[in-house]
């Protein structure tokens, strides 16, 4: 099994990164060993370790990455946090390489949102997964201008933050009282922020269709953006 490792707030300074980088893979040998688990292990660049796990036959995948994940979190140093990705099980050394751009694909999206769960996988990442593999595809880069355009060069214009108001709009599921709280904004300037979206637009913001439409829209931006560091 290949895993990559990422953290999730990489530090700023290059030097203090990759020493913060080196101590991760550090613990993570450690851990390995002490759970008498075969693996090699290596930074990948600046913010990724990689380590590949040749399990003994018959060995349950889930339950060695889920001992692996508790027990580098037991010992990892307060307030530097990382989500554990895993790629698919192989059985062949000529396969290991897919594995591991499995294993960095699905670190790349759960970072940005990282929920607590020991360990991600492909299938744990749904829509934000497919759209980030899908991320070169002209088509839904078209999409997503298509969908976002008016309002990204409204923004830029204009220095506005109108696109950071959709996407807490969405997220929160379209409950406009949680959004504006989130957005720490009354009501009625939040409800003015709407308004000037749907003109920005030309949508219905009550629309499920519409609204649905956007929020992919959204998610394919960040892989775009994200890709593009």
């Amino acid at each position: 099994v290949s895993v990559v490792l990422r953290l999730v707030d990489p530090v700023d300074q290059a030097l203090d990164g990759q020493a913060l980088l080196g101590e991760l893979a550090e613990a993570t040998a450690s851990v390995c060993r002490d759970a008498r688990l075969p693996a090699l292990v290596g930074a990948l660049d600046q913010d990724r370790v990689g380590v590949l796990l040749p399990l003994p036959p018959r060995t349950q995948v889930e339950p060695a990455l889920t001992a692996l994940a508790e027990r580098l979190r037991a010992m990892w140093k307060p307030g530097s946090t990382f989500v554990l990705a895993a790629g698919s099980a192989v059985e062949s050394v000529r396969d290991v390489r897919r594995s591991f751009l499995e294993a960095e694909q699905v670190a790349d999206v759960a970072v940005r949102q990282p929920d607590g769960r020991p360990y991600y996988r492909l299938p744990d990442l749904r829509l934000r997964g497919l759209l980030h593999l899908l991320r070169d595809d002209a088509r839904i880069q078209t999409f997503a201008e298509r969908e976002l355009g008016p309002l990204l060069a409204h923004d830029a214009q204009r220095g506005g933050d109108l696109t950071r108001i959709l996407r807490i709009y969405l997220d929160a599921g379209r409950n406009k009282a949680v959004a504006a709280q989130k957005a720490h904004l009354s009501r009625p300037a939040f409800y003015d922020r709407l308004r000037r979206l749907e003109r920005i637009l030309d949508t219905d913001l009550d629309d499920v269709e519409s609204c649905l439409s956007l929020h992919v829209a959204l998610l394919a931006l960040e892989s775009f953006r994200r890709e593009n560091r």
